[in-house]
């Protein structure tokens, strides 16, 4: 049977009292969507049952599961994903350093940092930010850390960044559904060695052709990609980023070990 004919069965089956109260979240109202989601996303945090329960129960959900990812710089786990109400849940893990990437998403949402730092800088793109943007086109114009406690609403449009500054830094993202199928990203520092980046210029791979669908290993100032939903992703990819179960058993006893559970 397809995971689209047995999706949400945790939203079904599984009654969660703090979630029953939201008819839905129009997150176009940013002012209103962020006065709901960051209490709410508080209040899941500081109930550590609840949360204990729901992210033990990932690995038994299909749907869920599917949706649990290794990443180049991060790894996510969803716990929850109710469509209709537009609230979807999932722990973001930094395992690598990240470069200061300028972005915009393909959803709006709510951020609650529960350890470590982000370096979030916010942007605006002369001329607006697409596959044709240059780096020299995208400018800060504001720079601030949010630290443990630190909480969040960012519209879709937003063009913004938020490198990890500390390995090890966890946050829980209250999402909405998606309005795009997928979202530019730029390079505004290089990732990898200088001899990878020269191989990168030989080859082309940064040129300004048609970008990637998936996030480069190396890449050179201005090298832009695409994120996108796992709709548009081959079968191979998913598999690929696919969480392995020891990855997922990891982060069950280190976010216990640190508390947060």
């Amino acid at each position: 049977m397809a995971l689209d004919t047995v999706d949400r069965v945790h939203v079904t089956n599984t009654r969660v009292e703090l979630f029953e109260s939201i008819e839905g979240i129009d997150w176009e109202d940013l002012p209103a969507a962020a006065a709901l989601t960051q209490p709410l996303i508080r209040r899941f945090a500081q109930d550590k049952a609840l949360f204990r329960r729901l992210l033990l129960a990932v690995e038994h959900d299909p749907y869920l599961w599917a949706k649990c990812e290794e990443d180049v710089v991060e790894d996510k786990i969803v716990l929850w994903d109710d469509i209709e109400k537009g609230l979807r849940i999932r722990l973001r893990m930094s395992t690598d350093h990240q470069q200061q990437l300028a972005h915009n998403h393909r959803f709006s949402f709510t951020n609650l940092v529960l350890r470590g730092t982000y370096l979030h800088r916010n942007y605006l793109a002369r001329g607006g930010f697409d596959e044709n943007t240059l780096p020299e086109d995208v400018q800060p114009v504001m720079l601030h850390e949010d630290r443990a406690g630190d909480c969040f609403t960012i519209h879709h449009n937003a063009l913004h960044s938020t490198p990890f500054t500390e390995l090890g830094t966890i946050s829980l993202v209250l999402r909405g559904n998606p309005v795009k199928e997928r979202a530019p990203v730029m390079f505004k520092e290089a990732r990898g060695r200088d001899e990878a980046l020269r191989r990168i210029r030989t080859d082309g791979a940064g040129s300004r052709g048609e970008l990637s669908e998936t996030e480069p290993d190396t890449a050179e100032v201005g090298t832009m990609f695409w994120r996108v939903g796992e709709d548009r992703e081959s079968s191979e990819r998913r598999a690929e980023r696919q969480m392995s179960l020891e990855k997922y058993h990891y982060w069950c006893g280190r976010l216990e070990e640190l508390g947060i559970l």
